[in-house]
């Protein structure tokens, strides 16, 4: 039985590229034979959409259930706007599984028949796409390896995907209930502890314009993956700082041992200067870390925020651009 889908899409001033994007689903949903919706989730775009071109773009989408707009008020980041769309799909859509995808063309439609068919013998599933080649520059791979390895190094965990993937609407309903969603997906994905299979998949490249991320918007990017995981990440600072503190320990008492017991063995002049500043800048930052730590289990008490509970806040104008808006009961908890 072919599963129906709800395709999750967030833009930002890249209406050529999603137009093209609406195209090629429709092609893949002529092979599939799945039912589509796609939800589009305009993320606060400046540059507004032409009515006129979006009308002719979308003359002969007849293979697609229905395409939605939705328009929020402001740019609250493309992480935000994928826990939008999801929550949408969770709460409206009578669908069997959830696909988010960008709407570059870096995650080409074409190969979403892979991750539907790595999906087809489990009711619940979490496929996400790992890349096997991509097609950014050489200063942006080892950037992004670096990123990888950071962030196995401070949280213990591998992260080698990114949006592109394919949930369950079980599995979906509950990776909503997560409030790292509104940080990073792929982070929040792991959070869940959700089982996940991953698919080898080359990245594709853009179908028009340049792409919205600069330099600042991939750090933010990535020190939100790494905070969904604070906790962990304070609680290995805080090891290591012990760690260090104890070294400095044991290296001023040999100083001590080495100047009063043999004085014979010379040692440096500033080997005891250097050895207590180190300890004041240890005991500094293992006061520091412990802190920041009680802080971060303080805030564990406080209340969270749910983007299932949240998510109607920031859509300011829905509209449908091909098909009807499909219903079902509301999932919303209250």
């Amino acid at each position: 039985m072919k599963k129906s889908l709800s395709i999750v899409v967030p833009v930002y001033n890249d209406w050529a590229s999603l137009f093209i994007l609406l195209s090629r689903l429709n092609d893949a949903a002529k092979t599939l034979g799945n039912q589509i919706f796609v939800i589009v989730v305009d993320d606060g775009s400046t540059d507004q959409l032409d009515d006129a071109a979006a009308t002719s773009s979308l003359v002969g989408l007849s293979s697609l259930c229905g395409v939605e707009l939705v328009h929020l008020c402001l740019n609250i980041g493309h992480q935000r706007a994928i826990a939008v769309g999801l929550c949408i799909a969770v709460e409206e859509h009578e669908t069997d599984a959830i696909l988010v995808m960008d709407g570059d063309g870096e995650d080409p439609p074409e190969s979403i028949g892979k991750l539907l068919e790595c999906a087809s013998s489990d009711d619940d599933f979490c496929v996400v796409a790992q890349r096997r080649k991509r097609t950014e520059s050489f200063s942006f791979k080892v950037s992004y390896l670096v990123y990888k390895g950071i962030f196995r190094l401070v949280t213990g965990k591998q992260i080698n995907f990114g949006n592109f993937s394919l949930t369950s609407r079980a599995y979906a309903r509950r990776l909503v209930m997560v409030p790292d969603l509104w940080d990073n997906f792929a982070a929040a994905v792991l959070r869940s502890r959700l089982p996940v299979r991953k698919v080898l998949i080359d990245r594709g490249r853009r179908y028009a314009g340049v792409s919205k991320m600069n330099f600042v918007s991939l750090i933010v990017h990535g020190m939100s993956g790494m905070s969904v995981y604070a906790e962990t990440i304070f609680v290995r600072l805080l090891a290591l700082t012990v760690g260090l503190f104890f070294m400095t320990i044991a290296a001023i008492t040999l100083v001590l041992v080495l100047r009063l017991f043999y004085p014979q063995h010379a040692t440096p002049g500033w080997a005891t200067t250097v050895s207590f500043g180190m300890l004041i800048i240890l005991a500094q930052a293992f006061f520091t870390v412990l802190s920041s730590m009680l802080m971060l289990l303080n805030a564990r008490v406080q209340r969270q925020i749910l983007p299932i509970k949240e998510f109607r806040h920031y859509i300011a104008l829905r509209r449908m651009l091909v098909g009807d808006r499909p219903r079902h009961e509301s999932l919303t908890i209250s």
